[in-house]
C-alpha cells in the first residue's frame, strides 16, 4: 500500500473521522479546482475510537449515505490515516537513487519504526540533500499499522469502494493549502502559500493545525517543506463531553449547544477547553521550537470541524502569542451556484480541508 500514490484516474477524497464521514469530489481545469460532489454524514458516537473502526456496520452505512447524498459516480477513494498507528519521521540516509532506496527502505525503517516491520505498510519520499552533509539526504519515512488500513479498506469495500491511495492526514492538509492557493495575509502582507512554497524571506514557519472531534493534526512548514508533524488526541468532543456534564444534557444536545448557543455554555467549561487546547498545541510548538529556534512559528492556520467553535482563533492567538487565522479551502475552489447552496458549503469549509486535500490526489503528477 503506497502512502504517496500518484493517481492517474479520478478519486474522491474521504475523511473517516470520529464524528463524521466527509466526502469531496473535485474537477480541475484552466480556471482551477471546482467542486463536483460533497457530503458530510455524522457517525454514531464511538463508531470509531482513536482511528480504530469499532462499528463497521454503522461506518459502512454512513459511507453509503454519503455516496447517495453526494451523487458521485466515483468508486476509487483517497483515504487519510492519522494517530498513534502512523509514524512519520524525517531520516537521513546516504545519497542514492529512489530505486536503490526502495530496496533498502525496510532496513532503514527497522531502525526508526517501533512496530514489527511485517505489521506495517511502508513508504517514503526523498526531500533532498541534507543541509549539514551533502553526502546524505533527508527522507520522509511513513509507516502505518496494516490492521488500521485493512479495517478501513474493509468498510470501504462493503460500500462498493476501493482505496487506491492512502495518505497521511497531515500531508492531505498541506496539499489542500498549497493546491487551493488559499490567500491569508498577515501584518507584513506575506501570503501563506508563498511562505509554504519557501518564497518568503527568513525561512518563515507556519503551523497548519487541523482540530477535529478528538484529534489534532499539526504540520509545521518551513521553506516549502515539512519541518515537524504530530497528531494529538484532543478536540471538540472533549468540549461536548464537558458541556454534557456541566449542563446535564445528552451528548447530542450538548453538541447542538456547542454549535448554536456557545455563549450560554458555562464560562468555566469554555475556559477549561480553550486552556487545554492551547496547552496541547503549545506543547507541539515548543517541541518544534527546541529544534528550530532560529525559525519560530509566525502564524497558526486553523482548520477542522472544531475551528468552527466561536472565537477559537482569538483564544489561540491570545494564549499562544502567535497570530491565528481560520482557513477555508473554498476560498480556492469554485462552487457552482446552480448545483450547490454556496453559503452552506462555505460555512462547512474549515472542516473539509483534509478531504479536499485527498481529492486533489487525482491531479498529482
Amino acid at each position: 500500500m503506497n502512502l504517496f500514490s500518484r493517481q492517474k484516474e479520478s478519486v474522491m477524497g474521504i475523511d473517516i473521522s470520529a464524528s463524521a464521514i466527509k466526502l469531496v469530489e473535485l474537477s480541475h481545469g484552466r480556471s482551477g479546482y471546482e467542486l463536483k460532489a460533497i457530503a458530510n454524514i455524522p457517525l454514531p458516537r464511538d463508531a470509531i475510537v482513536e482511528n480504530t473502526v469499532i462499528d463497521s456496520i454503522a461506518v459502512s452505512q454512513a459511507l453509503l449515505d454519503a455516496l447517495d447524498k453526494s451523487q458521485t459516480k466515483l468508486k476509487n477513494v483517497s483515504l487519510a490515516v492519522s494517530g498513534n498507528a502512523v509514524i512519520v519521521k524525517v531520516i537521513q540516509v546516504p545519497t542514492t537513487t529512489e530505486f536503490n532506496l526502495e530496496t533498502q527502505i525496510e532496513f532503514e525503517a527497522d531502525q526508526h519504526v517501533p512496530f514489527d516491520i511485517e505489521d506495517v505498510y511502508l513508504d517514503f519520499q526523498i526531500l533532498g540533500e541534507t543541509e549539514e552533509d551533502p553526502e546524505t539526504m533527508d527522507v520522509v519515512l511513513v509507516a502505518c499499522k496494516r490492521e488500521i488500513v485493512d479495517d478501513y479498506q474493509l468498510v470501504l469495500s462493503e460500500a462498493g469502494l476501493t482505496a487506491t491511495c492512502v495518505d497521511c492526514a497531515v500531508f492531505a492538509l498541506e496539499n489542500a493549502v498549497e493546491e487551493t492557493g488559499i490567500y491569508v495575509q498577515d501584518s507584513t502582507e506575506i501570503d501563506a502559500v508563498e511562505a509554504l512554497d519557501g518564497e518568503s524571506e527568513g525561512g518563515a514557519a507556519y503551523a497548519l493545525v487541523n482540530i477535529g472531534a478528538n484529534i489534532i493534526n499539526i504540520n509545521i512548514m518551513r521553506d516549502g517543506q515539512m519541518a515537524f508533524v504530530r497528531d494529538q488526541f484532543y478536540g471538540g468532543q472533549n468540549l461536548t463531553e464537558a458541556i454534557q456534564k456541566a449542563h446535564g444534557l445528552s451528548f447530542q444536545a450538548a453538541e447542538e449547544m456547542k454549535k448554536h448557543n456557545f455563549a450560554e455554555i458555562e464560562d468555566s467549561v469554555r475556559e477549561e477547553f480553550f486552556s487545554n487546547l492551547g496547552s496541547e498545541i503549545g506543547r507541539s510548538l515548543d517541541f518544534y521550537g527546541a529544534n528550530h529556534a532560529e525559525f519560530p512559528v509566525q502564524k497558526i492556520l486553523l482548520s477542522g470541524g472544531s475551528a468552527l467553535i466561536e472565537g477559537i482563533e482569538v483564544e489561540m492567538d491570545q494564549r499562544l502569542g502567535i497570530e491565528a487565522e481560520i482557513l477555508n479551502p473554498f476560498d480556492g475552489v469554485k462552487i457552482s451556484e446552480k448545483n450547490f447552496d454556496v453559503e452552506e458549503i462555505r460555512a462547512m469549509g474549515p472542516m473539509m480541508m483534509i478531504p479536499i486535500g485527498l481529492a486533489m490526489r487525482s491531479f498529482d503528477v
